[in-house]
């Protein structure tokens, strides 16, 4: 089973990528830490860099990428020291641009993923109607299973 592992850099993603991980180990022969670095015309929220930059700055979005690769690695990391090493699970790492829901959905369609596994953020509503929820997207529009991983909800389930 693959799984593709939807990180985020908030505290709840950083939960949910501990969760993902561990099911991995139980259950798949690959997984991909997957992050969607925002582009430079959004707002850099979870990064060194608060502010919102032209979305004409390729410069700007190669310093984004290398930032995400390098948070990306390092949640990489302390999951994986925090769990131990599983023989026979393939782990990669993969830094896209873009909108999360869309980058997820593409990647894990073009790469044949049998799991996309992500956490959910509750959003007040004025956030839910101006933004939406990559979750919503993935669950609505995935050509594979999808597992939604609520961290406050999940004191009983053994991942």
């Amino acid at each position: 089973m693959k799984i593709l592992l939807a990180v985020d850099f908030s505290p709840v993603g950083r939960r949910t990528t501990g969760a993902g991980y561990r099911l991995a180990q139980k259950i798949a022969s690959e997984i991909t830490f997957f992050h969607c670095a925002p582009q430079t015309s959004h707002f850099l929220q979870g990064y060194d860099i608060k502010a919102f930059v032209s979305s004409t700055g390729k410069e700007d979005q190669k310093k984004i990428e290398d930032a995400a690769k390098l948070k990306l690695h390092k949640v990489m990391e302390d999951v994986i020291a925090e769990n131990g090493m599983t023989e026979g699970l393939a782990i990669e790492e993969m830094i896209v641009s873009g909108e999360p829901a869309d980058e997820i959905l593409r990647y894990a369609e073009e790469n044949k993923f049998d799991l996309i596994f992500l956490g959910y953020k509750s959003f007040n509503l004025i956030e839910q109607i101006l933004v939406g929820s990559t979750a919503d997207k993935v669950i609505r529009y995935a050509t594979c299973s999808v597992l939604i991983y609520r961290p406050d909800r999940a004191e009983h389930i053994d991942i």
